[in-house]
């Protein structure tokens, strides 16, 4: 009986949020996701890039007041960031940066690479110039391409990386399979960090144009075996750089890992 008086009371609470107020409290929630979401973006690029380095401390309040922005969007950011091991949260002191794991680079490096096979070859299968949609597809990738190159040329390795990323979430796009790409983005990010520090150091932005031009055209000429062979060799080009770049930025990388 006192289960029911309660289930009862709950239901008839005059408290309890119309339809207007549910649409409200709805939308604000919207709001506040799409903020935590914009100030992760931030706060990932800053840690990719190294504007943020490994090992350094950084603190919700100070983010918070730089953005011009309450903490409760910057502390969901830095939680999400936490928990994809970028962040170490350290009670009453800060946030770390955390030191680039070689291990962790590894084992999103192999996922990667078996990902995105799948995602080049099924748009290489489905690549047909007669439909719209990758006509569309095409313009994007020339668009991405153009802007690509254009970094390229200033030796603007910021906006390289940039649209380096685009490049291959367009490849993500194509494919059509939305969790393969979920899972793709999510383990690219740790790799991502040492691939930034390969860009800045060879400048080899030449070589990955290269690449790309190869890609897009073995994608639009069906050829799905082809294109999973350029891909590997893309990326074991890129891997190859790895073992420099740790041994010169070895204070950027846990000592065991």
């Amino acid at each position: 009986m006192q289960f029911t008086y309660l289930y009862t009371s709950i239901i008839f609470d005059s408290n309890i949020p119309d339809d207007k107020e549910m649409m409200s409290m709805n939308k604000f929630t919207v709001q506040r996701k799409t903020l935590a979401y914009e100030v992760y973006k931030h706060l990932y690029n800053k840690i990719i890039t190294l504007d943020y380095k490994p090992g350094q401390m950084i603190y919700e309040s100070t983010i918070a007041e730089e953005l011009g922005l309450s903490r409760t969007p910057v502390r969901e950011a830095i939680q999400i960031l936490a928990s994809e091991e970028f962040l170490q949260i350290i009670p009453q002191k800060g946030i770390k940066v955390k030191y680039i794991s070689k291990k962790k680079v590894q084992e999103a490096f192999q996922v990667r690479k078996s990902l995105e096979a799948v995602a080049f070859r099924e748009a290489a299968v489905m690549w047909d110039e007669s439909d719209l949609q990758v006509s569309k597809y095409k313009s994007d990738l020339k668009y991405i391409m153009d802007q690509q190159r254009a970094a390229a040329k200033k030796q603007e390795v910021i906006a390289f990386y940039e649209y380096d990323e685009k490049f291959h979430d367009k490849i993500l796009e194509i494919c059509g399979n939305q969790t393969l790409a979920a899972v793709v983005r999510q383990v690219r990010g740790h790799v991502n960090r040492i691939s930034y520090l390969d860009f800045f150091e060879s400048r080899e932005m030449g070589r990955v144009m290269l690449d790309h031009e190869e890609l897009i055209a073995l994608v639009q000429k069906n050829d799905a075996d082809g294109v999973v062979r350029r891909l590997n060799q893309h990326l074991d080009t890129a891997a190859d750089h790895y073992g420099n770049i740790i041994k010169k930025y070895a204070d950027y990388f846990e000592s065991q890992s």
